[in-house]
């Protein structure tokens, strides 16, 4: 995937439609365009307090380039120590993409998306040092 930079709100609003969210600013968003150019997924940024920053996703497949892409803007240019992710409990596909990114669970969130049992969030977070070995040191 090719990371297309400036266009922070066409990507925000591609990332909401396909995870069916409103993501509202203040963000920052790096798309990834497939090999014909139009832009297929992306990562939108905020929340971000010099520690930490919240991520949200949408690709629609894992990429070595932008995964390590998004580890070098949050834990290189902004030097982050950790990056903070949420998703519903209930999504087992997002939760085993994460987990092979290098998140760790965290803590689950009790009516995050909504009541009841199945709208309940669970977040991970990626800390820095396991992110630069994994992506950028070693891989």
């Amino acid at each position: 995937m090719i990371p297309i930079f400036g266009h922070d709100d066409a990507i925000a609003k591609i990332v909401g439609s396909q995870l069916g969210v409103t993501i509202h600013p203040p963000y920052t968003a790096i798309g990834f365009a497939d090999h014909r150019g139009d832009i297929c997924g992306g990562a939108v940024f905020n929340s971000y307090n010099h520690s930490n920053i919240d991520l949200t996703i949408y690709l629609p497949r894992m990429d070595r380039t932008a995964i390590k892409t998004i580890i070098a803007y949050v834990f290189v240019q902004l030097d982050c120590n950790r990056m903070t992710a949420r998703t519903k409990n209930s999504n087992a596909q997002a939760k085993r993409a994460m987990e092979k990114v290098g998140f760790k669970f965290e803590a689950v969130l009790k009516d995050w998306f909504g009541t009841g049992k199945k709208n309940a969030g669970v977040m991970y977070r990626l800390d820095k040092q396991t992110a630069l070995e994994r992506w950028l040191l070693n891989g």
